[in-house]
């Protein structure tokens, strides 16, 4: 046995978790860092230009911490057909897409953050760039993680379905306590209120992961889909201090 080999069965799926955690935090802290440092070699007055350079460091935050999944499932001898990537999905997993899709991104349409926000009608060159970045890069890099590598690594170290489902939607929501510091001042209850909601979002799509077979496809597109239609307007509301006020 290779000494690659040897380590990589040495190391347990909750270490493979665990160690993953690590890596996780240790991107983020870096690439929040690099946004800091490069922030003010840009003119950022307006709140689009803002909104499109947060956007670009979020985009490359996800896709860094995918490679990183990615690298450690091949240390584990896995690959992404090992967590759902291009597997089949059964009917019922369309459909809990679908569902997923109208509940979240109707009760986010219909609540105030987005109320009066030119949806329907805006098809700039910054919203569509948003939304299909946003889309494509949050649907494909965070169900990988959060569906596929957490819930199956979870499966691996003997997790009953419910602790798979919870450990997802929980590990979900934290990744979003970014949303607390969107503005110059980090708000606390803007951080609880974006971490409970993904969390929710998250307990939607590992239904639909489950119910599709633990096929990734359909998961990968309905969150693409509320991403890249919701998107782009929370991220202006949030730099614009909407959350803060929401508590006033």
């Amino acid at each position: 046995m290779s000494d690659t080999s040897a380590s990589a069965s040495r190391l347990s799926a909750w270490g493979s978790l665990m160690l993953y955690a690590a890596v996780f935090v240790a991107i983020y802290a870096g690439v929040k860092y690099a946004e800091a440092a490069l922030m003010p070699r840009f003119d950022l007055s307006n709140l689009r230009a803002m909104a499109a350079f947060r956007t670009a460091f979020s985009i490359a935050l996800d896709w860094l911490e995918a490679i990183a999944m990615i690298l450690l499932l091949r240390f584990r001898g896995m690959r992404l057909s090992d967590i759902g990537w291009r597997k089949g999905s059964s009917v019922w997993g369309w459909i809990g897409a679908l569902v997923a899709v109208a509940i979240y991104a109707g009760f986010a349409l219909g609540g105030p953050m987005l109320k009066g926000q030119p949806i329907l009608t805006d098809w700039s060159l910054f919203r569509i760039a948003t939304a299909l970045g946003i889309g494509i890069t949050a649907g494909f890099c965070e169900e990988a993680i959060f569906r596929g590598f957490v819930m199956t690594e979870a499966r691996n170290g003997g997790a009953p379905l419910w602790l798979q489902i919870v450990l997802s939607a929980l590990l979900f929501g934290m990744a979003h306590a970014g949303w607390g510091g969107m503005t110059a001042k980090f708000d606390i209850g803007s951080m609880i209120g974006a971490m409970i909601s993904t969390a929710i979002l998250g307990v939607m799509l590992a239904g639909v992961y489950v119910i599709g077979r633990r096929s990734l496809v359909p998961v990968v597109v309905a969150h693409g889909v509320i991403d890249a239609i919701i998107e782009p307007w929370l991220i202006l509301f949030a730099l614009s201090g909407g959350f803060a006020h929401m508590g006033h």
